[in-house]
């Protein structure tokens, strides 16, 4: 009895949570990072410092752990193209994305990765969704609806389909990720998808740095850079891959959920924003989704 107890709200759970809770950080203090016009850092030359600083981090947690970064030769090709198409093309698209909408708008837009991972998830036959996680994502996403309902409805822009785009890539990195961690620790898999992405990031960042006024940069952002890449790519994917590794990419992926509703949080205190009515129902109908779909889990 003890165990079922525990097995309610375990590490993993946590884990999540403060991973939504610095994803939603991320996105708003990037937000302010890259500016709007004109730009502080521009848009990939933000992406190309942030991704190496946080992998340096990584390499040196498990350095320190008494580990090695040592992976075999026949799994080099598939973490390549596992770190193009999932992580690269969402660091592209999402940073991108933000750019071009606003922060309230991308955290909506995020509610939507948990049904691609559990359509990809299904597709690729590596999960069997159960009724349960459907139906939690499902009223979790209708949360998210609530939250767009104090404009009226969702209004998409261009930044708005960029974010989809990279919503989709993330489920395919959380899915497919998942193979690598019956074999390596998560820091190790993160360390080797982060090296890679920021090797497809180099053309980006050369590309812009022509255009990149460095004085028009506050000591601000670039403490908003430190924290994105500490807080955001070292530690919250750190914890995100070990989660993953626990209870599964599907029922992970439903407490991503929780990134909006941080990312709310932190627009009221770092861009002014308000929380209304609907923020607060969206909020208990985000709550109830993860709770239903945990409800009865064994492991």
């Amino acid at each position: 009895m003890p165990s079922r107890h525990k097995s309610l709200f375990g590490l993993a759970d946590a884990a999540m949570v403060v991973t939504c809770f610095l994803w939603g950080l991320n996105i708003v203090i990037s937000k302010n990072a890259i500016g709007d016009f004109p730009e502080t850092f521009r848009v990939y030359i933000y992406n190309g410092l942030r991704i190496p600083i946080g992998t340096v981090f990584i390499i040196m947690a498990v350095k320190y752990t008494g580990g090695s970064i040592g992976i075999k030769k026949k799994h080099i090709p598939y973490i390549a193209v596992l770190a193009f198409f999932g992580m690269f093309m969402f660091m592209f698209a999402f940073i991108l994305g933000v750019s071009l909408t606003s922060s309230t708008n991308t955290g909506v837009i995020n509610a939507t990765i948990p049904l691609f991972i559990l359509i990809v998830s299904f597709i690729s036959r590596i999960e069997r969704p159960t009724v349960r996680t459907i139906s939690g994502i499902a009223v979790g996403f209708c949360g998210m609806l609530i939250l767009t309902l104090k404009t009226g409805g969702i209004s998409f822009n261009a930044g708005d389909l960029i974010l989809l785009g990279s919503c989709i890539c993330w489920a395919i990195h959380t899915v497919f990720g998942k193979k690598l961690l019956n074999i390596y620790s998560p820091l190790v898999v993160i360390v080797w998808v982060y090296l890679f992405t920021s090797l497809y990031h180099i053309p980006l960042v050369i590309y812009q740095i022509p255009g990149q006024v460095w004085a028009s940069i506050t000591v601000l952002n670039w403490f908003y850079l430190a924290v994105s890449a500490i807080g955001s790519v070292f530690i919250a994917n750190s914890l995100y891959y070990y989660s993953i590794n626990k209870i599964g990419p599907s029922k992970a992926g439903v407490y991503t959920n929780l990134t909006p509703v941080f990312t709310l949080l932190f627009a009221v205190l770092i861009r002014g924003e308000s929380i209304t009515f609907q923020h607060i129902a969206g909020l208990l109908l985000i709550m109830t989704g993860i709770a239903v779909s945990k409800s009865g889990r064994k492991n």
